[in-house]
Parts: structure tokens; C-alpha cells; sequence
């Protein structure tokens, strides 16, 4: 019995070399499967009878998912790393001389070095199942293929749309992979195997089988020339510099092994792509990608609760209760994954723009070509609308978008409790009002939690889970259970003001707005911080948000944490100015209403006439040391109240919820980077200039006096 492939050859000639890793829910190509693999082509080789081989998967939904990313984390020197690429290429290199055509039978998941283990392969045919997902995403965890994708897929399916698909790192489903030409055929799932069967007997035939080989050229006459690749090289790379800053090696180093590689022979093109690749698992970016890549895997495993046998519920009818941007953005994610969901506000002009905020997410989507017209329309037809409470007696779940106000909220919570299920739970989507208060007025406190959505919902993937004090934890399961079917990612966290992502980036907006006083300009310190690797600056955040929207949660943490959280006096000056609230008002620290934003002037005019502030001298490091250590120090002060259970689940929510640049691997990493030692004294250096905000947690300090890190 072998561990991961089994060979079964039919009385007809066809072999069937069967993937199927023994205890595992995957597939992956370890450095042991892949010996297997060569000893079983060892045999295959010396098969004068054979006539075609196929190469298919046991597991439903599942092919190859790539490499096995856990041997990627052991490698230690570039001369390791070269031994890894080489072992891949030489095998993969064998598949592609066998004597007889091979074919990659791909019903499901179909990724990095599974990829490229078919398109070393002659044919490819692929189900379209919605399972079925074939990509090359090595760019994410900081590399770049290096099992032959960088040479094997421009050659197959053209330079210019190889190289966006090397460099986009995203999966492409069944039907979209037969487009390209990177599968040969899509056929319905339903009758894959007689499909496949009877292109068996069609690859079988020399002739046709010649046929089907001269179809997959795809190359464009731009690719044919040295020049016409140039320029697209060119504007790839410019694009890649444009959105990363040069920050991530992988997709430069991508451009490089296609261009250097596209028009050698596949063995020299192979050499450049060892070359490119070698480097690059030792790379400081790859080993922070490699280790969100594993938090992303652990929090997809994460009930949310201790107890292992707690069981979630299923829900099924859903309710939105307000209409608002947040509440239409909810409604249309909850249509869009296949749930009935009502719409719940006082008035049907407030509906109606809730059911216009989720027909706008559709019509995105289908500009993009992410949907079809059935689908947008059939995900519409889900969202009914209410100003009463009819047909709630029998809601699964009902989310509350309301205004963020705690006594609007409990005379709402009161109402709805009596007109729902006693097993209906109830979620709020507040964003720093403390759920256990909320639940006060109810009286089954257990069904109730937090589920703070980030806006804007259709793009922002992180959802924080926040337990009152008697929520139950079959709540808490059901509703992290709900979540991951939304396909947004769950992070429990504690009900403290803030909760977890606001509480550390709202002390950064706010940070911001100080440094404003202090005599920064506002376009300035938005440039540094997106040089830091931030998607946005502070003050272009703000407006993004919404300037009443961050001011309110600013005050909340005032209350809520006192001086050191002290909102910047020229942040209360701009809230009562009612005009500036930001992008949706079109005026903020940003004017919005021309083609490319420009610095409002009113924010100077509110400077001059309060007074001017006292302007300091800062240079760049000191702007940015204020804005990133803020964070970092409340970071440290999350972490030793227990507002999260782990330092790489802190990490994900500032990335996923916040914009932290992926490259430096989270706040908590970027302080094992720059030293725990030199973070300390930085700050008792700004809190001697700027006052207690910036006083060390004392776990930082614990951990400066101890020498100790937060990653091994």
C-alpha cells in the first residue's frame, strides 16, 4: 500500500495513476510524494504498451493544492532552496518525455505545483464544477513558481496572458481555464468520467492526437517578437512597481524567469526559473507570507470556542435590520452566498436605498464578469423588504446595522426579542459599543453577540466576533461557522470599547490628526505611510470611513480608556464643522468632488482659527515612528487584557481589517523585526515629547527586559 499514488493500468493500454495522500483531507506534492512519483514514472518509463497515461485525484473537490508549504519553512540556505527547485523540475521534465501522451483528469482544486504537474502533461481536461479551481498563487507566499510554471504556461497559453496569470496569483474556474487555453476541454461534471473516456480515445489516435496538440498555440503575434515581449515586461513591471512600491521580490522576479526563459528551449528556460526562484524562499517577505498563509489555515479551523464538542447551528432564513450603507452591504453578502434575507427599516425610502447599495454591488460585479445577469438577478429576488416585523417568528439569524447609538440599540433589541424565535440569534453590527450592555435589556442574553462587519462589506474580509458575557458558546460557533460561509474570515475577540481593530487604528488616525496640528501636512503624512506599505493614509482613511463615523469611535475609546486615548483637539474642531464628513459629503481633509482628490483648504482655515497649535519640527521617521508605534503599543496592551487568544490571530485582523502591509507580517512581527528593545526606548523617547499615550505597554517592557519576541 503506498501513501499517496496508486497505478492501475487497464486491459486497453490507458494507465490510471490515482492521487490520493493517505489521512489527509489535500493533496500535496511533499518532497516523499514526489519521490513516489518518480519511482513510480521509473516503471512507467520502461512500458513500451502503454498507450495514453491519465493522471486524476481521489479525493472529491481536490486534485493537487501545490507543495507541501511546511517543508518551504525548513529551508535554510539558497543551496537547500535550489535542491527543492530542481527536484520538482526533474520530475515534472520526466512527465513531459514519457513515450505516450499523458492527460490531467482535474475535477477540483487545482494549484501551485499541481498546476504544474499538469501542464507538464499534454492535455488537460477539467470539469465545471464549481469546485474546480486551477492557479498558480506562489506570488502570495513570496516566490514564484519554480516547477516549470514560469516556462510551461506562457508557451502555453501566450506571454502577455501567462504573465497576468503568474503575476494575479488568483484561481481560475473549469470553463474560464478551457477559454484560456490552459485546459484543452471543460466538460459537465455530471459525465466527466465518459467525456474523459471518450477523449481517451480520441488522444489514443496519432492523428488527432497531432491535432489537439497543434490547437493549444496561443501565442499572439506581439508574442512572437523579442520587442513585443519587452513592452509588455515593461508594463508589467511598471504595474507591479506602481501597486507594491517594489516591496514584494516574487512578481519581479516572475517577469524575470518569464521574459529571460520565453524563447529557449524548456530546459534553458528552467535554468532561468532555478535561478529566480532560489533566492527567494529565504527572503524575509516569504517567511512573513509563508506564516500568514498558516494563521489563514488555523483560523479557518477555529470554531471560536474551547470546547470541541460544542456544535453549531445551522441557520438558514436571515434578517437585516436597517437599511443603511452597512445594512445593504450585509443584505447583498447574505443574497450573494445563497441566503433569503429580509430587509428590515422604519420607512420604505430608507429600503429603497438599501436595496440600491446591494443592486450596486451586483452591477460591480457584473462589469467585472465576476457574475452573469442570472445570477445578479437571482441574488436579488433574495432580498425581500419589511418596515414591520412579519415573517420573523421564524429568522435563524438577524443582524442589526442600526445607527451607533446604545439607546437607539436597546429600544430596538427590545422590540425585536419579542418578535422573534426564542433559538433566533441576534447580532449587532456595532462597531465599538460594548455588547454586553446591549444585551441588558434582553432576556436571552444568550443568543445574543457581535459581529462587526468591516465596510466595505463586498471587499473587506474580516469579521470581528465579539461575545457578551452570557452569550452562549453555541452562539458563538454558529455565528464563526456563519462567517466562514460567507467566506470572510472570523476573529473572536473581547467585548472591550473598540473591540480589537479599532481600538488599535482608530489611536493611528487619530495620531494622524496630532501630527496635523503639530504642523504636518495632510498629503505628506498620507505619502509616508503608503510608502510604509499602509493602503491608505491616515487622513485619506478617514475620509474613506467617514470622519463622524472615526470620530465617534475616538470619543468611545476616550471614555472608555481616558487621557491616553485623548482625541486630537483639532479632530473636535473638524467634527463640528457638519460639511466635513469625509468622501460621502464629498469634503473631508480630502475635496472629493474632482477627478483626483485634492487637500481641502478648509482644514487650515480650522488650524488658523484655533489658534494655529504649536508647530514642531518633525522630520519623516518621527511621523512615522508616531503613527506605527501608537498602534504597536496598543497592540501590546490587547494582547495582556486577553482582547484576542493569540499574537498571529492579532496580526491577521490588523491585516485583514486594517490594511497592514502583508510584506512586514503584522504589527506584532514588525516588532521583532525592528526590536523590541529599540520599540521600547523609541517610545519612552515620545512619550517624554508627546505625554502618556505613548507610555510602553508593559509587556513590551517585560519583553525588552527578557528578551523576548513574539514569533520563535
Amino acid at each position: 500500500m503506498t501513501d499517496s499514488l496508486n497505478y492501475h493500468k487497464q486491459a486497453n493500454g490507458v494507465g490510471i495513476l490515482t492521487f490520493d495522500q493517505q489521512g489527509e483531507r489535500v493533496n500535496t506534492l511533499s518532497s516523499a510524494t514526489m519521490t513516489e512519483l518518480s519511482t513510480h514514472l521509473s516503471v512507467l518509463e520502461k512500458d513500451t504498451d502503454l498507450k495514453v497515461l491519465v493522471i486524476k485525484s481521489a479525493k472529491p473537490g481536490i486534485f493537487i493544492v501545490g507543495a507541501d508549504i511546511t517543508e518551504f519553512k525548513s529551508i535554510k540556505t539558497e543551496e537547500e532552496s535550489r535542491r527543492v527547485v530542481e527536484k520538482g523540475q526533474g520530475v515534472f521534465m520526466r512527465i513531459q518525455n514519457l513515450p505516450f501522451p499523458t492527460i490531467t483528469a482535474i475535477q477540483g482544486v487545482c494549484l501551485g505545483g499541481g498546476l504544474e504537474l499538469a501542464l507538464s502533461c499534454d492535455f488537460r481536461i477539467v470539469s465545471d464544477s464549481e469546485r474546480v479551481m486551477l492557479g498558480l498563487p506562489e506570488v502570495n507566499l513570496g516566490i514564484i513558481p519554480g516547477w516549470g510554471g514560469t516556462q510551461r504556461l506562457p508557451r502555453l497559453i501566450g506571454f502577455r496572458k501567462g504573465l497576468e496569470f503568474i503575476l494575479s496569483g488568483k484561481p481560475v474556474p473549469g470553463q474560464k481555464a478551457a477559454k484560456l487555453g490552459l485546459a484543452d476541454i471543460c466538460v459537465s461534471d455530471a459525465f466527466f468520467d465518459s467525456r474523459l473516456n471518450e477523449f481517451i480515445g480520441r488522444v489514443v489516435k496519432e492523428d488527432e492526437c497531432i491535432r489537439l496538440k497543434a490547437r493549444q498555440k496561443r501565442r499572439s503575434f506581439i508574442d512572437a517578437t523579442s520587442l513585443g515581449r519587452l513592452l509588455i515586461a515593461m508594463l508589467a513591471k511598471k504595474t507591479v512597481m506602481k501597486k507594491t512600491r517594489g516591496a514584494y521580490p516574487a512578481p519581479l522576479a516572475a517577469i524575470k524567469a518569464v521574459r529571460s526563459g520565453f524563447s529557449r528551449r524548456i530546459e534553458d528556460g528552467l535554468e532561468k526559473e532555478a535561478l529566480c526562484f532560489t533566492p527567494l524562499p529565504l527572503t524575509d517577505v516569504s517567511r512573513h507570507l509563508v506564516r500568514l498563509f498558516f494563521i489563514q489555515e488555523n483560523l479557518r479551523k477555529d470554531s471560536g470556542v474551547i470546547d470541541p464538542d460544542i456544535q453549531s447551528k445551522s441557520v438558514g432564513e436571515t434578517s437585516v435590520l436597517g437599511a443603511g450603507l452597512m445594512g445593504g452591504g450585509i443584505a447583498w453578502l447574505l443574497s450573494y452566498k445563497g441566503y433569503s434575507v429580509r430587509l428590515k427599516d422604519v420607512a420604505w425610502p430608507a429600503l429603497a436605498k438599501g436595496i440600491q447599495s446591494a443592486r450596486n454591488i451586483y452591477g460591480q460585479l457584473l462589469k467585472k464578469r465576476r457574475i452573469k445577469e442570472h445570477q445578479s438577478s437571482l441574488g436579488m429576488h433574495r432580498i425581500s423588504c419589511s418596515t414591520g416585523f412579519e415573517g420573523f417568528k421564524k429568522m435563524d439569524l438577524v443582524i442589526e446595522a442600526i445607527v451607533e447609538n446604545m439607546d437607539i440599540k436597546k429600544q430596538v433589541f427590545q422590540s425585536l426579542e419579542s418578535n422573534v424565535h426564542v433559538d433566533t440569534i441576534i447580532a449587532t453590527n456595532t462597531s465599538s459599543l460594548s455588547v454586553t450592555e446591549m444585551a441588558t435589556v434582553l432576556t436571552r442574553p444568550q443568543n445574543f453577540v457581535g459581529m462587526h462587519f468591516f465596510s466595505p462589506v463586498n471587499r473587506m474580509p474580516l469579521v470581528e466576533i465579539i461575545p457578551g458575557e452570557k452569550t452562549s458558546d453555541t452562539t458563538i460557533a454558529t455565528i464563526v461557522a456563519m462567517t466562514k460561509r460567507l467566506k470572510k474570515t472570523a476573529i473572536v475577540v473581547k467585548d472591550c470599547p473598540g473591540f480589537l481593530v479599532n481600538r488599535i487604528l482608530i489611536p493611528y488616525v487619530n495620531e494622524a490628526v496630532f501630527c496635523l496640528q503639530d504642523g504636518a501636512k495632510i498629503d505628506r503624512i498620507d505619502a509616508l505611510m503608503e510608502k510604509f506599505g499602509m493602503p491608505l493614509g491616515p487622513l485619506s482613511l478617514a475620509d474613506e470611513v467617514g470622519l463622524d463615523v472615526g470620530y465617534k469611535v475616538a470619543k468611545v475609546l476616550h471614555e472608555g480608556y481616558g487621557d491616553r486615548m485623548q482625541v486630537a483637539p483639532l479632530f473636535d474642531s473638524i467634527y463640528k464643522n457638519k460639511e466635513l464628513r469625509g468622501k460621502k459629503s464629498g469634503l473631508g481633509f480630502y475635496e472629493h468632488e474632482h477627478a483626483k482628490k485634492k487637500v481641502n483648504p478648509m482644514i487650515g482655515a480650522i488650524i488658523k482659527m484655533d489658534g494655529g497649535y504649536s508647530p514642531r519640527r518633525l522630520d519623516d521617521a518621527d511621523i512615522v515612528d508616531r503613527l506605527i508605534l501608537i498602534m504597536v503599543n496598543e497592540a501590546a496592551k490587547c494582547l495582556e487584557e486577553s482582547v484576542v487568544g493569540k499574537v498571529e490571530y492579532l496580526d491577521m485582523a490588523m491585516l485583514l481589517g486594517a490594511g497592514f502591509p502583508p510584506f512586514r507580517g503584522g504589527l506584532c512581527a514588525y516588532v521583532d523585526y525592528i526590536g523590541v528593545e529599540t520599540i521600547v526606548l523609541r517610545l519612552k523617547g515620545l512619550s517624554d515629547l508627546y505625554g502618556s499615550r505613548f507610555k510602553p505597554a508593559d509587556l513590551l517592557v517585560t519583553m525588552a527586559e527578557e528578551g523576548i519576541r513574539f514569533y520563535a
